[in-house]
């Protein structure tokens, strides 16, 4: 049984486009032989559209799509995934009840009654289907019948044979941490082969982690295992997630027949239920390959949310730090050298070193580069501002003038930068700007709002000050030749804002990297609070649990004094950044939590535990 596997790049939001697609691949699979062609979850709406999901017309029209596509199936069968729509019935929501479905056709005909609804709704990280798809598991309970009754496989015959098809979405294949099991429901029904239709985001690691669940699914009933996954970005304005791909057609013994390519749009072929299977290797896990898919991931996503803009044009601040560097290099692959505009902005406190490294950089990438010194702008801001006194207008003849402190000056330099400078030039050159905020700096607030915390997009904002270095060195690596220059890496990071950030006396900005790197991630991806670093911290083993060297912890914490100190000004600083990082642009998402829509975050002050004041009474002594 020849089957095809259609990875297709799906529109979010734009049904009448990946139609259009879905029956283009129906007609090629069928002149090709193919018995089935299969599409990912979602395929004719997009699956991360946010609340248009309550847009009642869209979700009628994405609906009646259906019909063209079963219209198409003329001598071939076809699964895919869009959303069903019940217009007797409520959802929680009070709206019409939707469900996300599968359908399943052949022959211009609906396979059994069409269609099966997703089981198992995730409801963390990016994922909302709780929100807005009614279960199946739900639609059991209404009808006061079991699961195993409705989660039952799709016959369809091939060449005179009846095969029993086990249909099933994303999630569904994710069941360790629910109370059912769907992929032992459709076997225990008699499932000849299981077909799981996904949307599923990239993240770290994620496609070998794949590879594991499904062979342990299947490794006491072993039949084919079909995953068809999406390419393309989908983007909530505040978290763009990328969509690898990676549909595989597995073995019954959980071998690999067929994988596709990461990042493109590609129809796979495989065969199902044939003596002699065909293997391919299993793909070899390594840090090597994982900066790999990172920089691939990248360098697509940008290109993904450049393709939505009339101009491809984007200008860039580069300072010639690592920040600014690994973002302009990104940019270059992304969008070609003839699209990328760098404009160095100095004032009276940035070195030649970094001045020298920028151009070098611009050199070596081939792109469009200028320097536009803002002293003069800086100095005129910083009279005119110091020169206004407010009078209190009750009749008391207050004054209150304007004195500027250091942190003051900083902030205006940047402000100065993003807002006048970058958002001028690239409006002129009819470009967009970006943001080369990294997620340490992000987290902890150490960027200027609408200075560095502004842009279309922020690139960088979803790697941590050490991974930047690291991506940047591998770069270098992979081109064979310095694009980055050597200097960049030698120079400590610096926001060279004022005379105690001069790197040419190695001094810079005020975060220890290789160990609050580890700390925030703490924060944003595993969820500890301070009570549990502090209990880590006294128990010795802080380091292993934050996977940080232990000596370097208690080499740079002097003392216990110092350590809790460190640790609830980082904390204020976490809790408290929270209105920049809600005004900051879109991220693209490469973590385990990414800010914006991943994380959802409430400003909410900062606030210790009962057991954190008792065990720093303990540890201090008082």
């Amino acid at each position: 049984m020849k089957i095809a596997v259609a990875q297709m790049g799906v529109v979010p939001g734009h049904p009448d486009v990946n139609v259009q697609k879905m029956v283009v691949e129906i007609e090629k699979a069928r002149a090709q032989g193919c018995a089935l062609i299969v599409f990912p979850e979602m395929a004719v709406p997009g699956y991360l559209l946010g609340d248009e999901w309550e847009n009642a017309a869209f979700v009628n029209d994405c609906f009646a799509y259906n019909e063209v596509i079963k219209d198409a199936t003329q001598g071939i069968a076809a699964i895919w995934g869009n959303v069903y729509v019940d217009a007797q019935k409520r959802g929680e929501d009070g709206r019409v009840r939707k469900y996300n479905a599968a359908f399943v056709a052949q022959n211009g005909e609906w396979a059994g009654n069409g269609h099966v609804f997703k089981t198992l709704m995730p409801k963390y990280r990016e994922f909302d289907d709780e929100r807005h798809f009614y279960s199946l598991r739900k639609d059991a309970a209404d009808q006061g019948v079991s699961l195993e009754s409705l989660l039952q496989p799709f016959e369809l015959e091939f060449d005179g044979v009846k095969r029993k098809l086990g249909v099933l979405l994303c999630e569904d294949m994710w069941s360790d941490d629910y109370s059912v099991n769907p992929i032992d429901l459709l076997l225990a029904n008699g499932a000849e082969a299981l077909i799981n239709l996904s949307c599923s985001p990239w993240t770290w690691r994620k496609n070998n982690k794949r590879h594991s669940v499904v062979r342990n699914r299947i490794q006491n009933h072993p039949v084919p295992f079909v995953y068809a996954n999406n390419v393309g970005t989908q983007n909530n304005g505040k978290t763009i997630f990328m969509f690898d791909g990676n549909s595989t057609v597995y073995n019954p013994d959980g071998s690999l027949q067929r994988v596709a390519t990461d990042y493109i749009e590609e129809t796979i072929h495989a065969e199902l239920f044939v003596p002699q299977q065909t293997v391919c290797p299993n793909p070899v896990v390594s840090e090597e390959r994982d900066r790999e898919e990172l920089l691939a991931g990248l360098v697509y996503a940008i290109r993904s949310f450049f393709a939505t803009f009339q101009s491809k044009r984007v200008m860039i601040g580069l300072s010639g730090g690592i920040d600014s560097a690994l973002s302009v290099a990104l940019l270059t692959e992304a969008l070609g050298a003839e699209n990328v505009f760098a404009i160095n902005m100095p004032s009276q406190f940035n070195s030649e070193t970094t001045k020298g490294a920028a151009r070098r950089l611009a050199e070596n990438l081939g792109i469009h580069y200028t320097s536009i010194s803002i002293q003069h702008s800086f100095e005129n801001t910083v009279k005119e501002l110091e020169a206004a006194v407010f009078e209190r207008l009750d009749g008391s003849q207050a004054l209150v003038p304007v004195h500027l402190s250091g942190l003051n000056r900083e902030n205006i330099q940047a402000r100065d930068r993003g807002s006048r400078v970058l958002a001028g030039v690239a409006s002129a050159l009819n470009a967009v700007f970006v943001n080369n905020g990294n997620k340490t700096e992000t987290a902890l607030g150490y960027a200027t709002l609408y200075g560095d915390v502004n842009g279309a997009l922020a690139p960088i904002a979803d790697l941590y000050k050490l991974e930047v270095y690291e991506l940047a060195r591998f770069i270098n690596q992979k081109k064979g030749r310095e694009i980055i220059p050597a200097t960049i890496f030698e120079i400590p990071a610096s926001a060279e804002l004022s005379a105690d950030q001069n790197v040419d006396e190695g001094k810079g900005d005020p975060i220890f990297y290789p160990y609050h790197d580890k700390l925030v991630r703490a924060f944003v991806e595993f969820r500890l609070d301070p009570e549990d670093m502090l209990r880590y911290y006294q128990q010795g083993i802080l380091g292993a649990v934050l996977h940080c060297e232990q000596t370097l912890i208690d080499n740079y914490f002097k003392t216990p004094e110092a350590f809790v100190a460190d640790l609830e000004h980082k904390w204020r600083l976490y809790k408290l950044s929270y209105f920049k990082r809600i005004q900051a642009p879109p991220i693209l998402a490469v973590s385990k939590r990414a800010f914006g829509f991943d994380l959802r975050e409430a400003q909410n002050g900062v606030h210790y535990t009962r057991e954190y004041q008792r065990l720093k009474t303990e540890l201090l002594g008082k």
